[in-house]
């Protein structure tokens, strides 16, 4: 079944007690609203504007959009559930100039409720009470959550470059698709490949088994001096290799398909464009389709830091970088020697292989400083990883430092660095990754 609703939901899990929020500036970003419905619903919930599906919500977990927030919103909400004894129940949700519009609201204990500290998502909260209408939505459509992928682009000067897969075999038992290797795909200049998250599984329990804890790297480029065609291996994930490279790090959870054929996902999708171990390529990274997303603080998917609507023209990763960047980046005093740190991998032959951080430059090395620069030991936690102005540290090299706008947008730097680039998008959303 084809997926026949525009979604715009996207995941997160309440705030954990104890977790310090990041001081993060939202300053100049808009303001969304998303739907928080009570506990004593039943999924999936059916949401119509118009007389027409806009949304299908499968879990109290769920963070779905209704869209931008502002003075002026107006709009009218039809919602739908099914109860235990397989009755339609609903209600109205009616917003003008963004508040709630009592008169033609029938959900019950109906508010919209203002963002929590730092963040920029307003939310539209229900009372526990049943619901009044007794009404059936027209032709309710699930999501088809079973033809998830990523697409890869060739958009860099090299005739060919290599596209390589990480990827956690243990916790991916059934999806075949899980691969470790140097080599998922070679990319003609001006081409694209397209790699299939699901793997489907029949019998008693249907599902679709996602992808979890895997990232792609680019792992070599073809140059051709004197039409001498040759490849030079960057990336460094080999095994007994040590990591550099510019990492698209990935994970969509299983979707579990129902007696009544209804797919619930466990999770939202997991996002983020990786300079941590280093990097090697400009990358820019966005939603195949524009979604809203949302990034967190630490541990992931702790709570809503803030939210964004993305697609090609405001992509969710981007990073621009060259041999220049890294060398700039090298210049790190050590307690051992007080020379700088060479961050630059060059091959045999002078071409540019990547650049390394300095957690990776120091764990090479044996220096005595890789507590301080890979945030271990005694640098245990995001307050204790973070240095303060004047103490060099993982948060605050110049390796990071060189990583900000404009060379980067949302790029994952360090350790502690998930307010910046951990991104929780809609579980069916599909990316594209343009290697630059």
């Amino acid at each position: 079944m084809k997926n026949v609703i525009k979604h715009v939901s996207a995941w997160c899990i309440s705030l954990s007690a104890g977790i310090v929020v990041p001081n993060v500036s939202l300053a100049g970003a808009k303001n969304y609203l998303m739907w928080q419905l009570p506990t004593n619903v039943s999924y999936p919930v059916y949401v119509y504007s118009g007389g027409v599906q806009i949304d299908y919500l499968y879990s109290s977990t769920q963070q779905a959009f209704l869209g931008e927030y502002n003075a002026s919103l107006k709009g009218t909400y039809k919602l739908y559930y099914k109860n235990k004894k397989n009755e339609w129940i609903s209600c109205t949700f009616a917003m003008k100039n963004g508040k709630v519009n009592s008169k033609s609201t029938s959900c019950p204990g109906a508010v919209i409720n203002n963002p929590v500290s730092n963040s920029n998502v307003y939310a539209v909260a229900f009372g526990a009470q049943v619901w009044p209408g007794k009404s059936a939505p027209s032709k309710p459509a699930i999501t088809n959550y079973g033809n998830r992928k990523i697409t890869f682009k060739n958009q860099t000067k090299y005739p060919k470059i290599q596209v390589g897969m990480i990827c956690t075999k243990k916790v991916n038992p059934k999806n075949n698709n899980c691969k470790n290797t140097q080599n998922l795909f070679e990319i003609d200049k001006g081409s694209s490949k397209v790699f299939s998250v699901d793997v489907k599984s029949g019998g008693g329990s249907k599902f679709l088994a996602g992808l979890k804890s895997s990232a792609f790297t680019m792992t070599a480029y073809q140059i051709c001096p004197n039409s001498q065609c040759e490849w030079v291996n960057t990336g460094g994930y080999g095994n007994g290799k040590n990591p550099y490279a510019t990492k698209i790090e990935y994970t969509s959870l299983s979707v579990k398909i129902n007696k009544d054929n209804e797919q619930i996902p466990k999770g939202a999708t997991n996002f983020d464009v990786s300079a941590v171990d280093g990097y090697n390529i400009s990358v820019i990274a966005y939603p195949a389709a524009p979604a809203y997303c949302t990034y967190t603080i630490p541990p992931e998917n702790s709570n809503i830091l803030g939210a964004g609507y993305y697609d090609s023209s405001n992509p969710l990763g981007v990073l621009r970088i060259d041999e220049s960047v890294c060398k700039a980046s090298s210049q790190l005093p050590t307690k051992n020697d007080g020379k700088p740190w060479d961050l630059t991998l060059l091959s045999k032959k002078n071409n540019f292989k990547g650049c390394m951080s300095p957690c990776t430059y120091a764990r090479i090395k044996s220096n005595n400083e890789v507590d301080l620069f890979c945030c271990t030991g005694d640098y245990s936690s995001p307050t204790s990883c973070d240095q303060s102005p004047g103490k060099i540290g993982a948060n605050n090299s110049t390796y990071v430092k060189n990583l900000k706008a404009p060379t980067s947008k949302h790029v994952y730097r360090y350790a502690f660095d998930d307010a910046i680039g951990d991104f929780a998008c809609p579980a069916e959303t599909d990316f594209v990754i343009v290697f630059k």
